[in-house]
């Protein structure tokens, strides 16, 4: 059995290392064209129609999750304190 791994090459040859990536189009949805400058009510008219549709922000959702941190632990002290004043006293 003849050892292969007693002869080992001297250094990597360069066509070795080349890839080749094939070209691709962009296909991702570009951007509406602005409309003219000398009407800016057009500007943020179409700015507006451009954002009433776009996902939520962070802010919103920082909102959204702070109003669950914060509501649920109120909400579960509401529910015990009704409770207790629906039991009444007790002793």
């Amino acid at each position: 059995m003849p050892n292969d791994y007693s002869r080992l090459p001297q250094s990597p040859r360069s066509e070795d290392l080349v890839v080749e990536v094939p070209a691709f189009e962009d296909d991702r949805p570009q951007p509406e064209p602005e409309p003219p400058a000398a009407a800016p009510e057009l500007v943020a008219a179409t700015r507006f129609a451009q954002t009433s549709h776009a996902a939520p922000t962070i802010r919103r959702t920082q909102l959204r999750a702070g109003l669950w941190i914060a509501g649920v632990p109120i909400a579960v002290l509401v529910v015990i304190a009704v409770v207790q004043v629906a039991l009444g006293p007790t002793g």
